[in-house]
This record gives structure tokens, sequence and C-alpha cells, in this order.
């Protein structure tokens, strides 16, 4: 996925082959291995990308993400939903949790997160 649509949209921008390997400072035969999907391209390098074919890093960042999730489900599909539904459910209880500061009671960071952005939504 991710290196499909970064191969289509180096061509369509008239970007070379060489002169992405240079910008990533890597070789040309590790940057075309990386574009043929034999190579994984890392986080920083999808970043980097993005950038020089002046994409959205965020579309290019969902991609990445995709094919990682993508390669856990070959070995493990069960395991990745699993794990997708507790971030899903942490990021739920985030995002609604209601915290009531107590001035006498010390709080975790993930609870002193929750009451300044209660705070915020609340001004």
């Amino acid at each position: 996925m991710l290196s499909e649509t970064i191969r289509k949209t180096r061509m369509y921008s008239g970007i070379s082959q060489v002169r992405m390997a240079h910008e990533l400072f890597i070789s040309e035969s590790t940057y075309s291995r990386k574009e043929n999907g034999l190579l994984k391209i890392e986080w920083n390098e999808a970043v980097k990308i993005a950038k020089i074919l002046e994409l959205n890093d965020k579309l290019l960042l969902k991609y990445w993400m995709a094919d990682r999730l993508y390669e856990l489900m070959k070995t493990d599909k069960e395991l990745v939903y699993e794990a997708l539904k507790i971030v899903e459910a942490h990021y739920n209880d985030y995002d609604t949790c209601v915290v009531v500061p107590d001035k006498n009671k010390s709080y975790s960071s993930l609870e002193e997160r929750k009451i300044r952005r209660r705070k915020k939504k609340n001004n």
C-alpha cells in the first residue's frame, strides 16, 4: 500500500529514484527495494518522503501504519484485533473520561491530562 502510493506519486511528480535515494541518504538500490516493497520503509523515511513529494504527511503515515498492521495480521489476525480493541478502549476512556480534581489527592500523569483536557472542553 505505502510503497505503491509512493511509487505512483513519485512518478507523477517526475522525481527520479536517484533523487529520492539522495534525499534520503541511502543507496539507489536500497531505495528501489523499499519502493518495490522488498524492504520496509521506516517511520522517519515516510515523513521525509512526504516532504520530498509534497504530500500530506498524515496521509502517508496512515499508509505506513496500515502496512505494519497488515504485516502483523498475516501472522496473528486475532492478536491484532485484540490490540486494536485495547487501543480503542483507551482512546475512548481518555476522550470521554470525567475526572474531578481533588486537591488532597495525587494523580497519575494520565489522570492529570484528562483533567486538563476536561477543563479545556468546558471553557
